[in-house]
């Protein structure tokens, strides 16, 4: 049961991560998505929030933590269970041949060969599902790296979002470039060469490749950069360069740092 201050007057977004456990860059990417209820705008950039919203925080997390949605999945379910009109589904049924495509084509993705070499019939084979069943969920493999991307950017922009408070927010980020770089860079490691295969697709000059990109990069930026300023993009870039940097030194060094290792080889 949620504290009766959450009712008619509305809440605030420190007020709603403190309940939800969800940072507030997370809360912000969530209702530009359209996964939220609306919230009522009481001046710029700034909403009141109410026990709904709460809720639907919980519920997001409950379904991407645990039950291993992605978030195009949860945006069909969530109003529903909201309304109290479907159920919560048991584990199990929940993780279905979409979520197991997208994690399979992730693996395969990430191997050294790279994405031009991946078959489609080797996505479907390691998710388990027969090959012409594919296209039921995505039209080409291209849309099946998309959604590769996109399901990759949100864990590591939830994972961005959550390391800078766990660094002390702005402050703690400010006072230790070293050690922020070592953070962020372990944390987007596992995302490294799906970004990369992005990055050199945009390079090239494909269009849809461009608008994701951006797409990325912005998301990434305000999660890494929200607490350091009012414009979270050029804080969130240094992040994301340092971190980059980090890990690319890993890569070219002797060794990986051992956490990385274990992020590189699928832990």
């Amino acid at each position: 049961m949620l504290e009766r201050e959450s009712s008619a007057e509305g809440m605030t977004l420190g007020r709603v991560v403190a309940l939800s456990g969800v940072p507030a860059s997370t809360v912000h990417h969530y209702r530009r998505l359209g996964l939220l209820p609306r919230p009522k705008p009481v001046g710029r950039g700034r909403f009141s929030y109410r026990e709904v919203h709460v809720r639907a925080l919980r519920l997001i997390r409950e379904l991407r933590e645990q039950r291993g949605l992605s978030l195009r999945q949860i945006k069909s379910v969530l109003p529903g269970l909201l309304e109290g009109k479907q159920p919560l589904l048991p584990l199990a049924s929940t993780e279905g041949p979409e979520a197991r495509l997208i994690e399979a084509a992730f693996r395969l993705f990430s191997e050294p060969r790279g994405y031009a070499s991946v078959a489609v019939s080797e996505i479907a084979a390691a998710a388990g599902v027969a090959k012409g069943s594919v296209y039921r969920y995505f039209p080409s493999k291209e849309a099946l790296f998309t959604a590769v991307v996109e399901n990759l950017c949100q864990e590591t922009a939830d994972s961005f979002a959550q390391a800078v408070s766990d660094l002390g927010g702005a402050e703690g980020l400010a006072s230790d470039p070293g050690k922020t770089a070592l953070v962020f860079g372990r944390q987007i490691a596992r995302a490294m060469p799906i970004l990369l295969e992005l990055g050199a697709r945009a390079a090239r000059g494909d269009g849809p490749s461009q608008v994701l990109a951006a797409r990325v990069l912005r998301t990434l930026a305000e999660a890494a950069g929200r607490p350091l300023s009012g414009n979270p993009i050029p804080a969130g870039l240094q992040v994301i360069e340092a971190a980059f940097a980090t890990v690319l030194q890993w890569a070219v060094g002797p060794d990986w740092a051992p956490e990385s290792r274990l992020v590189r080889a699928g832990s």
